[in-house]
């Protein structure tokens, strides 16, 4: 029996949502749902698409978890879980 389909080109690929990363397709879902309740839904599609897009071109060459990341940086410590062996985020400088 012939089997024919998708064989990812690593064990780590992450998964798509139609032609997106998962991350990415979050953007875009969320600018265009800005875009339908603001009562534009055509340019929030636009803009969404465009920010995916960026973002896509941003995470070019970086680690797969590179949201997380951004988000640990970025963010308020008491908003991003945080595990036992990593430090807070607003610790930059360590000794020793």
């Amino acid at each position: 029996m012939d089997e024919t389909g998708y064989i990812p080109k690593s064990l780590e690929a992450q998964e798509r949502f139609l032609w997106w990363e998962f991350d990415q397709a979050i953007l875009f879902l969320l600018v265009m749902g800005m875009g339908v309740v603001s009562g534009a839904m055509l340019a929030g599609m636009v803009f969404g698409g465009l920010i995916a897009w960026q973002y896509g071109r941003l995470k070019t060459g970086k680690h797969p978890k590179f949201a997380l990341h951004a988000l640990y940086w970025w963010l308020p410590s008491w908003i991003v879980i945080r595990a036992r062996a990593t430090p807070p985020s607003h610790h930059r400088f360590f000794l020793g």
